[in-house]
Formats: C-alpha cells, sequence, structure tokens
C-alpha cells in the first residue's frame, strides 16, 4: 500500500471508530493524528536505509523484514501507550498501527512478519501474493508499471484515498455534511 492509501484508511477507520464506538464528532486534529498514525510503521524505512548503508531511491526498501513491522512490536507499543494515555487514544493507535500491517500484507510480494518472535519465525505473509519487484523495478516506477495495473490493488488505495479526502473535507468544513 501507498503512504496516501495508509492515510486514507487511518482516516477512514478513525473516523469510524469515533462515531461508531465512542459516539463522538471528528476533529481535523484527531483526523490529522490519525493520518500520523497510519504512516508510523512506515519511518522505519530511513532507519533501514541507513542501517543497510543503501541509499539508491530506486533500490527495493526491505524495511517489512525489520521488528519495526511486526505485530508483537506495535503490541508492546500499545501495552507502553497505555500507562499514560487515555484509553481512546490506546484504541487508535493499536488499531490504526495494526491496520497499516493488514495492508503491507495486501497484494505485495513480501508481507509482514505476522508471527515473530514466535521461535524466530521472519516469514513473511502476503494476502494474494505476487512477484512484483522484478527487473529491478522499484518505487513509484513500480506502483505505475505494475501496482496501479490490478483492480485489488487499485481499487482499495483509490477507495481509501478518496474516502480520507471527503472525511477531511467535511472535518475542515469545506464539504457539508
Amino acid at each position: 500500500m501507498t503512504p496516501t492509501g495508509h492515510i486514507g484508511a487511518s482516516v477512514a477507520a478513525a473516523y469510524a471508530v469515533e462515531r461508531l464506538i465512542f459516539k463522538s464528532e471528528v476533529t481535523p486534529v484527531s483526523l490529522g493524528l490519525a493520518a500520523l498514525i497510519g504512516i508510523l510503521p512506515d519511518l522505519d524505512s530511513p532507519l533501514v536505509l541507513a542501517l543497510t548503508g543503501n541509499w539508491r531511491l530506486r533500490s527495493r526498501n526491505s524495511h517489512h523484514q525489520f521488528i519495526t513491522h511486526t505485530p508483537f512490536f506495535y503490541l508492546l507499543l500499545t501495552l507502553l501507550l497505555s500507562f499514560f494515555a487515555p484509553i481512546r487514544a490506546v484504541i487508535l493507535f493499536g488499531l490504526l498501527t495494526l491496520l497499516h500491517l493488514v495492508l503491507d500484507s495486501w497484494a505485495t510480494d513480501d508481507g509482514i512478519m505476522w508471527k515473530w518472535p514466535q521461535a524466530g519465525d521472519c516469514t513473511q505473509y502476503s494476502l494474494f501474493p505476487q512477484v512484483s519487484h522484478v527487473n529491478d523495478v522499484h518505487g513509484w516506477e513500480y506502483y505505475v508499471r505494475h501496482y496501479f495495473r490490478t483492480w485489488y490493488t487499485a481499487l482499495p488505495e483509490l477507495l481509501f484515498l478518496g474516502g480520507g479526502m471527503l472525511i477531511i473535507a467535511r472535518a475542515l468544513g469545506i464539504m457539508p455534511g
């Protein structure tokens, strides 16, 4: 999933949780925080690039192979957060980071390590796995040439992006609700 897909999905999920579970209105600030939490797991990319010394922008970023892209890591962070943050924030943090990991397992060739640290299992799992990074095609070139050409990747991206934009527009008062 692209960053815009992650952001749109996180905004939509936060909106649904706020409205349906907590029965409260969303604010631009809460949606902004949801967007940031939704891309938080991908902030490990610069760390991976630094640790591997792989700074070529056209090469593959293997950040899905690090602990920072495992459910275990975010469950620990959510537990730690529960000691000093309101329950609403804890629930949203846990939900949105887990959503990110689910979306990173959607129609990718690598997925994430769902079982880690269970017996050191570093197997990466993906829903609808596909060989995608072939012929040294990476980054945005990969998305244009492969990812957006299948309905099961392009449609969720468009729905999440469009839905997130509509929710943000309503929260900002740009679009009547």
